[in-house]
């Protein structure tokens, strides 16, 4: 009986060790990121088991006077359009699998258009593949990491 207990002490241990470290690894990209244009900024944060990311700032979010942030008009859903643009969830729904967030997606509010989107960080700069329906066909967007 108590080599049985042992053994399960034991797995639970390793097992601890095991989400400590996946946890980590996964929480690597909760930080604030800039376009490389320098005119834009996101900060990327945790809901449960998913990442999203807020936009903080940018440069195309505000009206000509540079202040006031403009409406997102283009949104599909009509109730949506009279909200402002200030703190919008740019990315949604990412999720950590071997070494990247995946199968998240990103909205843009120029055109009202949701488009998938993976993730990955080397060297403190944030890859960000931006695509519909297959990664080949699409864009690939870097990020810095500012904090």
């Amino acid at each position: 009986m108590k080599k049985l207990l042992f053994v399960v002490a034991l797995f639970t241990v390793i097992n601890a060790v095991a989400q400590n470290g996946k946890s980590t690894t996964a929480d690597a990209i909760m930080h604030i990121w800039e376009t490389e244009e320098k005119d834009g900024k996101m900060q990327i944060l945790k809901s449960g088991e998913n990442y999203y990311g807020k936009m903080l700032y940018g440069k195309y979010l505000l009206e000509a006077d540079g202040k006031t942030y403009k409406k997102d008009v283009h949104n599909p859903n009509p109730a949506l359009r009279s909200r402002l643009l200030k703190d919008y969830t740019l990315i949604s729904n990412l999720t950590y699998k071997n070494g990247k967030w995946v199968n998240g997606k990103i909205y843009d509010f120029e055109n009202g258009n949701t488009y998938d989107v993976d993730l990955y960080i080397k060297a403190e700069v944030m890859y960000m593949r931006v695509y519909k329906g297959i990664p080949v066909i699409g864009k690939t967007l870097k990020w810095n990491l500012v904090q």
